[in-house]
């Protein structure tokens, strides 16, 4: 597939500005290993998603991201927002740059960059699935998409707290942790209303995770059994815990086998919607929604992407 013409689009932010320092070494890698493709740069938040529709508008329907999860977050809205070419016929493939890099992690595309553009030389891909979730905000009823995983409560208020840390430069795994322990202390649990295809569930719930790939929060096995191309999301449900409850499992977020614990709920679903009285904090890979009522659709097989050998 190297052969092809590829459009790159690369975030010198990502992974605390990692993007800007290691541009010209991935530049190189790529010409090295007979890439011909156009660079194009973000230069503000979202901007990926413009970049994006421009580019399949202009004909490209190969793309590269250099950058972390909200890179490719952005540009999946951007494959999806457009209106040019069936999403499906857009081949997505990834150089991981970011500091969290989760979705990679499901596809088995190497955290170094010669291995990942190697997978790149290969070609194998899958159609997977898509997210759609419909929220509001600001008043304002909003459409998004996400290709790894959703979160809600506890989940997403984490997510808020390492975003605000990698604005101010900070990365990696600490970041994640920091962000867990810090929302733990005064984070309070309240009544939501969740409805999981058919069932539905009212209750004191710590949080909700969505599941199309397996990781979120810098490598936090949040959704163990997710299969990303089976058409299913995999819902993980905690409902209300204590501190020393989240402690005792923070391995076991890491494995997986928290979900094992009498206060976690496993679904498969392919709609969900959830509502609170109270303020329900929202994120999809990585990416912060907001307070609002959501509604998640999946899209079965709807996204082109380029893998290692993932895992079942």
């Amino acid at each position: 597939m190297k052969n092809k013409n590829w459009t790159l689009i690369l975030n010198p932010h990502a992974g605390g500005g990692k993007g800007k320092r290691d541009q010209h070494l991935i530049e190189e890698l790529l010409k090295s290993n007979g890439f011909i493709f156009e660079i194009l740069i973000t230069e503000f938040p979202k901007h990926a998603v413009t970049l994006t529709k421009n580019a399949i508008e202009q004909g490209s329907n190969h793309i590269i991201i250099a950058g972390g999860d909200g890179t490719l977050n952005e540009v999946v809205n951007g494959i999806f927002q457009q209106q040019t070419s069936l999403p499906e016929t857009i081949t997505l493939g990834m150089i991981p740059v970011g500091s969290g890099n989760d979705w990679i992690k499901t596809f088995g595309i190497p955290n170094n960059y010669n291995q990942a553009i190697e997978k790149l030389k290969e070609g194998k891909t899958i159609l997977q699935d898509v997210g759609k979730i419909h929220y509001e905000r600001k008043g304002e009823k909003r459409i998004a998409y996400f290709s790894n995983m959703a979160g809600f409560g506890f989940d997403a208020e984490v997510a808020n707290k390492a975003n605000k840390m990698k604005e101010k430069g900070r990365n990696g795994l600490l970041v994640y942790l920091s962000g867990l322990v810090g929302t733990l202390l005064h984070y309070k649990t309240g009544k939501v209303k969740v409805a999981i295809d058919d069932i539905e569930i009212v209750d004191l719930i710590f949080s909700i995770s969505v599941g199309i790939g397996k990781y979120n929060g810098g490598g936090m096995m949040q959704a163990p059994n997710a299969n990303p191309n089976n058409g299913i999301f995999e819902v993980t449900l905690i409902k209300k815990i204590s501190l020393w409850g989240i402690l005792s499992n923070l391995v076991g977020l890491y494995t997986g086998n928290y979900i094992k614990d009498r206060r976690v709920d496993c679904y498969r679903a392919k709609e969900i919607k959830i509502s609170s009285q109270n303020e329900l904090a929202g994120e999809i890979d990585g990416e912060s929604l907001g307070n609002s009522e959501f509604y998640i659709k999946i899209l079965p097989k709807k996204l082109k992407v380029i893998i290692g050998e993932i895992e079942n």
